[in-house]
């Protein structure tokens, strides 16, 4: 085992956290998952990184305080949501330990950890256990954890404002850790990020493309980089959009979403106008079904048609500029079906399809294929059963209705964080290798999930808070 140095202060930071409580433990926890670039420890080759280690200080300093298990127990009951993400990990996980061995040979895979001669890319192995079967089980119950932590954080009025702030701060420190990946990049100091950059993974942080450098950010590659961006961009946008506070939200989700486009990343190109079309659509079906509404929103529907007409006459009418993007377009939108890693990708894809129906419809369990779709890693790993039951909770947290009325602000919060979750299974869909969607996308599902059953002192609190707000948009 390796202790690094960043892991030090981690495990500081939790201890801290056990001291202080659970707000701030999740206020802590949430920023945290930045570090996507970061090992705070190593161990037996695996990385932990800070936002999982700090995971388990603050699952600590929640579950201990009294009355806490009353909370999960009632979570975790048939039909809730949490009933199914449980069920979803019980089937994964015994099948993780049952199924490789089960159906050892029946089809080719490309496992996790299993790579070619000193490459990246994984080989095609015959169907068999890996550590992957260990290693993504762990993490897929950390998911559980961290879905079960933020809920209980934010049922209260102090913890849901506290995880809001935190989401909020993740979205800045997304723009500050792209403009020092840009700027130590561009003065040859990149060396002054390797206290954070020390993962075990292969890290992508000098590649240039048609003189833009791929931006990195606080992640390994550009991929991970867009995803970060564009969840944390349409959560801002989506929170300007409910008029909550909206200079700040602005500028946040103005920034983050430019920084899909420049980070060069072909899975942002293709979700950045799929998100940007669903939160139009939404904006109109809220002018139709009449009421108050923020002047955020009659300016998204007057200007965004506008803007996007004026971007493409200016791009038209300068040639240099067309040609650049055009090239980049190329690049990484029309010809990257073409290209080796879009040949490897559909080769995990068809093997991940191939191994649902050699295990019957079983699947392997978790962390035996992987694939470049969730929607075909999960019936590789989980088979139909845990396909079922991931899809129950999956559409639970985006469209389960409140106990009872909610304020304006709390209605807004919980669109803003279901559109995030959304975001992250379009990036996932187009490209996610595995069935562990990332620690942001659990921990914003236990905020929707946690805005739909708010008790009744914390609805009161927060209509107290927000009738400013709501008197604005009224006006």
């Amino acid at each position: 085992m390796s202790l690094e140095p960043i892991g030090v202060f981690f495990i500081l930071l939790g201890i801290l956290a056990l001291r202080r409580g659970p707000v701030f433990g999740v206020s802590m926890l949430i920023p945290c998952m930045i570090f996507g670039s970061s090992a705070a420890l190593i161990l037996a080759g695996t990385t932990i990184q800070p936002a999982h280690l700090l995971l388990g200080f603050t699952a600590a300093s929640v579950l201990t305080r009294p009355g806490t298990w009353s909370v999960v127990t009632a979570r975790l009951t048939f039909p809730r949501e949490g009933f199914w993400f449980v069920a979803t990990a019980a089937v994964g996980i015994v099948g993780a330990f049952i199924l490789p061995r089960f159906f050892a040979g029946a089809s080719y895979v490309a496992a996790i950890g299993a790579t070619s001669d000193g490459g990246s890319a994984p080989i095609l192995v015959p169907l068999s256990p890996t550590t992957g079967n260990l290693t993504q089980s762990v993490y897929f119950i950390g998911d559980i954890v961290c879905f079960l932590i933020c809920y209980i954080v934010a049922r209260t009025r102090e913890g849901l404002e506290a995880v809001t702030n935190a989401v909020v701060a993740y979205c800045a420190l997304n723009i500050f850790f792209a403009i020092v990946d840009l700027a130590t990049f561009w003065t040859g100091t990149a060396f002054l990020l390797d206290f954070m950059r020390n993962t075990t993974y292969t890290m992508h942080d000098d590649t240039v493309v048609n003189g833009l450098k791929r931006i990195n950010g606080s992640f390994t590659e550009a991929a991970a980089f867009a995803s970060s961006s564009m969840w944390a961009g349409s959560f801002a946008l989506r929170l300007w959009l409910g008029n909550i506070r909206p200079q700040l939200t602005f500028w946040l989700a103005l920034i983050n979403l430019l920084l899909v486009i420049f980070c060069t990343s072909t899975s942002g190109y293709v979700a950045l106008p799929v998100v940007l079309a669903i939160l139009y659509a939404e904006s109109l079906l809220r002018l139709v079904r009449g009421g108050p509404l923020p002047r955020s929103v009659y300016a998204y529907l007057a200007f965004a048609p506008l803007l996007l007409a004026v971007i493409v006459a200016a791009v038209l009418l300068t040639p240099t500029l067309a040609e650049t993007i055009y090239g980049m377009m190329q690049d990484f939108v029309l010809n990257k079906g073409t290209s080796q890693s879009a040949a490897e990708r559909g080769m995990w894809n068809q093997t991940a399809l191939e191994t649902f129906f050699a295990t019957y419809g079983l699947g392997a369990g978790i962390g035996t294929v992987r694939a470049s779709s969730f929607p075909l890693a999960v019936l590789a790993n989980l088979g139909a059963i845990g396909a079922l039951t991931y899809g129950i909770f999956i559409l639970m947290v985006l469209f389960k209705p409140a106990i009872r009325p909610l304020d304006w602000a709390t209605i807004q919060l919980r669109a803003a964080v279901r559109i995030g979750c959304l975001v992250g299974l379009i990036m996932a869909t187009i490209s996610g290798t595995l069935i562990d969607l990332g620690l942001p996308f659990y921990m914003l599902a236990g905020i929707a999930c946690a805005t739909c059953d708010l008790d009744s002192g914390a609805r009161r609190q927060t209509a107290e808070a927000v009738r400013p707000a709501r008197a604005q948009v009224m006006g």
